[in-house]
């Protein structure tokens, strides 16, 4: 189970760190506002926020407004198709769906990325039709030893249960969804690739990983795009589907 002491309680809305006002590439075919919520349970070693996910970080940098973003959506709506709400971990606060009624109001489609660890707060948000897409994160082969590699904190068996319904969530949801994981040749072998497509049960979309600005110094030579594009076929030979981003 997710550690309900990491879990914020916020009555206007999550704390927000970043926001983009204009995105073409965040969400697939549309035209989106991006919202970056603060604070994460894992300790990624690749993450690209970690000003986002480090408590000491966090500290010195104050959230921003919700009013004022909410307020640059209501005006701005007709230029956009929808908002993305990512991280961090967005469903650490439980206040995530309150706020998503409020920006369902505006018309807006609504894009969750999420690392799986709260599948209640994933069930209610479908449940309430307050999501049309779901990006998961698959760090790796959903069990404890391998995410305890790359998220860099403590990692259960209870979480990795977690993981596994929030994928079983997604399953039956019939709502738009995928999972999605970055690269790291020390951590991610091929059988480590195939594994995980296998136990997704559908497409992994796979992506290489950027090696600066990271939470942890990622060393080694990462996977070049000829090397993904093999690992891709092996797959697909495998009866299993993975899709190179």
């Amino acid at each position: 189970m997710i550690d309900h002491s990491l879990i914020r309680v916020e009555r206007a809305g999550p704390p927000v760190g970043g926001f983009i006002k204009q995105s073409l590439t965040d969400y697939a075919g549309r035209i989106s506002a991006v919202v970056f919520t603060r604070g994460c349970n894992f300790r990624c070693v690749y993450c690209h926020n970690p000003d986002l996910v480090l408590p000491e970080s966090l500290s010195l940098i104050r959230p921003l407004e919700l009013e004022g973003i909410e307020t640059w959506l209501s005006e701005n709506r007709k230029l956009l198709d929808a908002i993305v709400i990512t991280g961090g971990e967005p469903t650490l606060h439980s206040s995530l769906p309150v706020w998503i009624r409020r920006i369902r109001k505006l018309g807006l489609e609504v894009k969750l990325d999420t690392n799986g660890t709260n599948p209640s707060m994933l069930e209610e948000l479908i449940r309430d039709d307050l999501v049309d897409y779901i990006a998961m994160d698959l760090k790796t082969v959903p069990e404890m030893s391998k995410y305890s590699s790359i998220c860099g904190c403590r990692i259960s068996d209870e979480m990795i249960d977690d993981i596994l319904r929030s994928l079983s969530i997604l399953q039956r949801s019939g709502i738009p969804c995928e999972l999605r994981c970055t690269l790291v040749r020390l951590h991610h072998t091929t059988e480590d690739i195939l594994a995980m497509a296998q136990k997704a049960g559908r497409a992994v979309f796979v992506r290489q990983c950027r090696t600066s600005g990271t939470l942890q110094e990622v060393s080694g030579k990462g996977y070049e795009k000829e090397e993904i594009r093999k690992i891709v076929d092996l797959a697909e030979q495998n009866g299993v589907k993975v899709c190179l981003r």
